[in-house]
């Protein structure tokens, strides 16, 4: 893992630096990925990890994915005010065609915007970077707090439909409607 593309950064917000994982995460996103409250709403609901040994593994997976589909994968989601990771966010092609976006916050750093801001940065850089048409989001019906990160970003809610094995909540936004700029009544004077 000592391709050059994993030490620089994929974008910055006002309070997260997005970045490709490095080598070094284990120890840091072991705690996120083995947490089963954290895990269980993403893929089979089990912890991707279970020790820094595994957490390791998983970021050589991570990291080979970034070779093989330049600009996409699962990238560190890191706190501008220290090197803490929050959680990840992610950008992937799916077997459908479809691009999706995904995140997750670690449990310590819940319930502070950072899923919004994460995501929010990587619509932006699927968009304008990449020239992605249109991101989809799916998450399991019952997490509300994904849907409401989903509806806050401007996702248009679809229903739900199956992928992969489970029946998940299916959003959508066009590079267009992410574009468009906000009503007049809710623009600012």
């Amino acid at each position: 893992m000592d391709n050059d593309h994993t030490r620089t950064m994929l974008f910055t917000t006002p309070r997260l630096i997005v970045r490709p994982f490095r080598h070094e995460d284990a120890p840091a996103i072991m705690p996120i990925w083995s947490h089963p409250e954290s895990m269980r709403m993403l893929g089979s609901g089990v912890p991707w990890v279970t020790d820094v040994v595994s957490a390791e593994a998983c970021l050589e997976r991570t990291c080979r994915y970034y070779d093989e589909h330049e600009g996409y994968g699962i990238f560190a989601v890191e706190l501008k005010a220290g090197p803490a990771l929050a959680g990840h966010v992610l950008l992937k092609p799916m077997d459908t065609g479809e691009v999706e976006v995904g995140w997750l916050v670690g449990s310590g750093h819940r319930g502070l915007g950072i899923a919004s801001e994460s995501a929010e940065g990587m619509l932006t850089y699927g968009f304008k970077q990449l020239g992605v048409e249109s991101i989809v989001a799916i998450m399991f019906p019952h997490n509300t707090a994904s849907r409401r990160v989903a509806e806050r970003l401007g996702m248009h809610y679809q229903g739900t439909r199956q992928e992969r094995e489970h029946t998940v909540a299916w959003y959508h936004l066009t590079r267009a409607d992410f574009a468009r700029p906000p009503t007049a009544a809710l623009a600012s004077p």
